[in-house]
């Protein structure tokens, strides 16, 4: 089998037959199909196998460096229906892909045995530094360094073993709640009856009448009875939403979009307790959160370019069309879309220009720039200038956006060392840059002196902690002493499951048991989401 790119756009996969009878060689051609959806962008891999099934896999970088993993898609030709399907879990195969030579190969073992890491995609990256190891079941991507593994050719990988140190177990749910906002769904309540609250069914009703967010969905998932005397919220209803304006969480949730299963996942990363929304009124195009906050997502769906979606009260804000054909590098906004101060400013650059889109009194602005091709992340309001971090490591400012001439852009600061990731945050006096080694051997927290424009390093967070993720970083005020001083992480304990977070009082990494007095200290960064996520404030506002 082989990929042939037309000159009309698109890839088909062609069939090759090599008949050699009385010294004559005839080869056949014929159409298998095309490949699967070129909305998936990434580095395309072919593979079939002894047992004649074929694969395709799509290797997806976050940006056109590719240093960095962020996302692998897996489809298997089926032949009864002559279409690719998208696979959700390969049980006990594996692959092993090589794209540290020029020629990229991938090697499957359809049947390995499960202590030897079954239902993974191995990557060795183009630099031939690091492997990625992908989770196809759990959807999740582990990191290490070569040195852990032979170094020659992928030969090596077919041999009887492999000592697979970046195993990652499945996560333990302690709790697991489920989040909707229709009434029909009494029938799928867990009939393990709890005889702990053998209580008149009028005391039932008058305690969930107390209850509020977590506590309301909690208790009603504790038996059939506390089911039925917690009706599902309408959140239309003012009176319920009045309830819930003032109920603050101890931390910000991981919302991770599952859309093979079709959830939504939301994480406690204190607790470890886990929701989940059963569906979503908005599909995420591409699986792409552009920004979370207040409560809020900034999302592209596939009905509108972009919209808000709130996924505690299910209300959509949709924006006025745009004219950006291949989508945004990154975006932010100044409010909550229900306040009259909601402002919106989104950046994308291409080869060597940029465009600025500005939204406010529901009209959008484009100021073109010519900025030698850097890409901006992270952009961040302040008042109503708006600071970005550029890829190069510099951050900018951007002035006087919202008036109708004027607009002007300047430097403020360039980081001298340069190397490992950056996240750009603002607390409530100064912003601050997040920097992570490569492979998370290091955290280190720098903090802006606007007026010598510098960078100053930061020993310690005071009472402040910090969430970092690829597209919205949140610098928010610890509401218990334990959680001061900690930056947390949107990845998982390859071990217990549990979200990771790095304290710089203990320069090491931890997750919490349960509960923030246990804490355990573990090794590494643990492992990422493959699926689009984001950490979010909860608000029924």
């Amino acid at each position: 089998m082989v990929c042939l790119e037309p000159s009309d756009g698109g890839t088909l996969v062609i069939q090759i037959e090599i008949i050699v009878k009385y010294g004559q060689v005839s080869i056949r051609l014929s159409l298998l199909g095309s490949c699967p959806d070129s909305s998936y962008a990434g580095i395309p891999l072919l593979k079939g196998s002894p047992t004649e099934e074929l694969f395709y896999i799509i290797v997806a970088y976050n940006n056109e460096v590719k240093k960095t993993l962020g996302n692998v898609y897996l489809f298997k030709w089926v032949m009864a229906t002559m279409m690719w399907e998208e696979m959700v879990d390969i049980k006990d195969s594996i692959f092993f892909v090589d794209l540290a030579h020029d020629y990229h190969s991938v090697y499957y073992n359809h049947a390995i045995a499960a202590e030897l890491g079954g239902g993974y995609i191995h990557i060795h990256d183009q630099m031939g530094k690091v492997m990625y190891s992908y989770d196809v079941e759990d959807k999740t991507i582990s990191l290490s360094c070569m040195a852990a593994y032979p170094t020659s050719h992928l030969s090596l990988w077919e041999g009887d073993t492999l000592e697979s140190e970046n195993q990652v177990d499945k996560i333990v749910v302690r709790l697991s709640v489920t989040m909707d906002d229709d009434d029909d769904d009494d029938d799928e309540v867990d009939l393990n009856e709890s005889r702990l609250l053998n209580l008149p069914f009028h005391l039932l009703e008058m305690i969930m009448d107390h209850c509020i967010g977590v506590e309301y969905m909690g208790f009603r998932a504790t038996c059939k009875r506390c089911h039925l005397a917690a009706p599902s919220i309408q959140w239309k209803n003012n009176k319920a939403r009045l309830r819930l304006r003032n109920y603050s969480l101890v931390s910000p949730w991981l919302m991770v979009v599952d859309r093979n299963r079709g959830r939504i996942t939301f994480t406690d990363p204190v607790s470890g307790d886990k929701y989940f929304m059963k569906r979503s009124h908005v599909s995420i195009r591409r699986d792409k959160i552009h920004c979370s906050r207040f409560g809020w997502l900034l999302l592209c769906s596939n009905y509108s370019p972009l919209v808000f979606f709130n996924p505690f009260t299910n209300v959509i804000c949709e924006l006025p069309y745009v004219n950006a054909p291949d989508g945004f590098d990154s975006l932010c906004f100044s409010a909550p879309p229900t306040s009259r101060d909601c402002m919106v400013v989104g950046f994308r650059a291409r080869g060597k220009h940029a465009n600025v889109y500005i939204h406010s009194e529901q009209t959008w602005r484009v100021i073109g720039l010519d900025f030698g091709g850097a890409r901006f992340c992270f952009p961040t309001f302040c008042g109503r200038d708006v600071f970005v971090l550029c890829d190069k490591g510099e951050v900018y400012v951007f002035k006087n956006l919202f008036k109708s001439q004027g607009c002007y852009y300047k430097k403020v600061v360039s980081r001298k060392r340069q190397g490992g990731e950056c996240f750009l945050v603002k607390s409530d006096r100064q912003f601050l840059l997040v920097v992570v080694g490569d492979f998370g051997e290091y955290v280190e927290v720098l903090k802006l002196n606007c007026r010598n424009k510098e960078w100053e390093k930061v020993e310690s967070l005071g009472r402040y902690m910090i969430y970092i993720d690829g597209t919205t970083c949140l610098c928010v005020e610890a509401k218990a002493p334990e959680l001061e001083n900690k930056i947390f992480f949107p990845r998982l304990h390859s071990k217990n499951g549990k979200i990771v977070f790095y304290s710089l009082e203990t320069c090491n990494y931890h997750t919490f048991n349960g509960s923030s007095n246990n804490i355990q200290q573990i090794a590494g960064v643990g492992i990422k989401h493959a699926y689009s996520h984001a950490w979010i404030q909860p608000t029924w506002s």
